[in-house]
């Protein structure tokens, strides 16, 4: 049976263990680098199946103060249409930079919605250091595979300032989601796996 003053002592080294644990700092953003065009870190599976077709691939290069680049991706096939967009600007001055872009858009795209507008902005958790989504449907009706979407993710990670822009609509709904958060989880996947393939 341990003294109380066993008992005090193991209180102390549990009470610092569980300190030590809370008081982790997050891990640093990475480094981010673009090889080759804006569209070979951009991965077109996802859309390609809902659609049923191979994309048209259109990439082009930023202006010359940004690392990074554009890519507009153009599903066009029996399943349905998607036109998939992404701007990857990777800011070689650093984090403020990609920062001071960031809020700008944010800033913009919030003073887009206007009450009674099917417009929306919200900020989201757990995606870079800092996110929102952009998004465009009409809340007085259910959302159905047929109707024309828009999303669009906005995220700051380090120096990297990512846009994934994705609208399209069903022409076969067999294959496609009918619950709008599905497909907006669709275009939050594609934003992961593009910082994923931007990682130097």
């Amino acid at each position: 049976m341990p003294t109380n003053r066993g008992r005090g002592a193991l209180l102390v080294v549990l009470a610092a263990v569980l300190v030590a644990g809370c008081s982790s700092e997050p891990e640093p953003p990475p480094t981010y680098r673009l090889t080759g065009d804006a569209c070979g870190a951009v991965d077109p599976a996802e859309f390609a199946a809902l659609t049923r077709a191979t994309p048209a691939k259109k990439p082009s290069k930023l202006v010359e103060s940004l690392d990074g680049g554009n890519c507009a991706m153009e599903f066009d096939g029996a399943g349905g249409y998607v036109l998939l967009t992404t701007f990857i600007a990777i800011h070689p001055s650093g984090e403020a930079a990609a920062k001071a872009r960031y809020d700008e858009f944010r800033q913009k795209d919030g003073e887009r919605v206007t009450p009674g507008s099917d417009l929306k902005v919200v900020d989201v958790e757990g995606l870079g250091t800092a996110a929102y989504l952009y998004r465009q449907h009409d809340d007085s009706k259910p959302w159905t595979p047929g109707e024309l979407w828009l999303y669009k993710y906005i995220v700051r990670h380090g120096s990297l300032l990512l846009t994934v822009n994705a609208t399209g609509t069903a022409r076969e709904g067999a294959d496609w989601p009918t619950v709008e958060q599905e497909m907006q989880d669709k275009v939050k996947k594609n934003a992961e796996e593009t910082m994923k393939a931007l990682r130097a």
